[in-house]
């Protein structure tokens, strides 16, 4: 007999995990304030970069090392199931130095990554004018690691949330889910006067999360960080040919011409508002480290909230019987997202507890 599963959220997390559990037979409804990928995920720019998002023996490290292995089978797969065209490329990162500290930390990255087995390349400033003549000609060398890559969020999700329906998930929006109450004979949902009964539910509100109540648990302490991201499109020549980080940006480069320049972190609250500081920090940013994207042509500007935990780990595991938290993802909601996925649904549909969940157990002290 199948179970039937309710999803919170329908942001990058929700949509991947709706996907898998509908595809092995679960009777899946997602809820949602908005349509997939409305939320935090709309303005990410898809960068999967554990070794610059996380530092040398940390939980985030593992998590997202583990996830990234996933994510060519992950794109592929959903992109043959549903014949939508995924953008998606391993093809490196390069971090920037544009004067002497940044340098200094950029060695001592490499150390560490050396000391772990993790492929680098030091590229001083005539090499990284070979390799990428579009970075600032002030750039005194650049930290190459070629495990990296990055996603099209927006395809991504459209093409996880076209395989969950084909597979039979129903997708509810203008929904807002308010509390959570499990019992013996299952899992009742409240959203607004609606009444949503199944066996299982999870909990992956993103930022939004302190405001659901789950009976029996206290409120995760979730809260959001406001991120704006620019979209440009560039006109000049080089074009450059991987994403770029600086020490104030970071950019990646879509096939089609297309430039996304992220991000701001700001706590605003629930104020989901681009603002012209923002547009203005991030331009400056960009043009100190592509100066083409001086002459680029702004297309538009995004903000969206990221949902950040006190010790900067996910809440990914049981919460009580029943509810299964899968939020507060913070910077890297689209790079754990395939490892999130396989967890959950392992926990939820066969009684795998992930070694993961050690460190993510959202019932851990904050």
């Amino acid at each position: 007999m199948s179970s039937s599963i309710l999803i919170a959220g329908a942001g990058i997390i929700g949509v991947s995990i709706a996907d898998a559990l509908a595809r092995r037979g679960a009777d899946v409804t997602v809820l949602d304030m908005r349509s997939p990928g409305r939320g935090a995920s709309r303005a990410s720019a898809g960068i999967l970069a554990p070794y610059i998002e996380a530092h040398e023996h940390t939980p985030l490290l593992e998590l997202g090392t583990r996830s990234l292995a996933l994510f060519d089978d992950f794109v592929r797969d959903v992109s043959e199931r549903t014949g939508r065209g995924v953008e998606y490329a391993r093809t490196g990162t390069l971090e920037v130095a544009l004067d002497d500290e940044d340098a200094s930390r950029l060695h001592a990255s490499k150390t560490w990554l050396d000391k772990i087995g993790v492929a680098s390349e030091w590229l001083d400033a005539t090499r990284l004018r070979i390799e990428e003549p579009a970075v600032s000609p002030k750039a005194i060398g650049a930290l190459f690691i070629g495990r990296h890559g990055f996603v099209g969020v927006t395809s991504l999700i459209s093409a996880l949330a076209q395989s969950a329906r084909l597979a039979g998930a129903v997708f509810e929006s203008s929904v807002e889910v308010l509390q959570i109450e499990s019992g013996l004979e299952g899992v009742e949902v409240r959203a607004g006067d609606r009444r949503y009964h199944a066996d299982h539910c999870v909990l992956a509100t993103g930022s939004w999360s302190k405001a659901v109540r789950v009976r029996g648990a206290p409120p995760l302490p979730v809260r959001p960080v406001r991120g704006q991201l620019l979209h440009l499109a560039w006109k000049d020549t080089p074009r450059p040919s991987r994403v770029v980080w600086g020490p104030r940006c970071y950019t990646v480069p879509w096939s089609d011409g297309a430039l996304l320049v992220g991000a701001t972190v700001e706590d605003a609250g629930f104020d989901e508002s681009t603002t012209a500081a923002g547009v203005r920090d991030l331009t400056d940013a960009v043009g100190d480290l592509l100066p083409g994207a001086r002459r680029a042509v702004f297309v538009e500007a995004r903000a969206g909230l990221r949902p950040a935990l006190p010790d900067g780990l996910p809440a990914i595991g049981p919460l009580v019987p029943r509810v299964t938290a899968a939020t507060g993802h913070y910077r890297n909601g689209i790079l754990l997202a395939p490892l999130t996925t396989a967890i959950v649904s392992a926990q939820i549909l066969d009684g795998i507890t992930d070694p993961a969940f050690t460190v993510t157990d959202p019932n851990r002290s904050y």
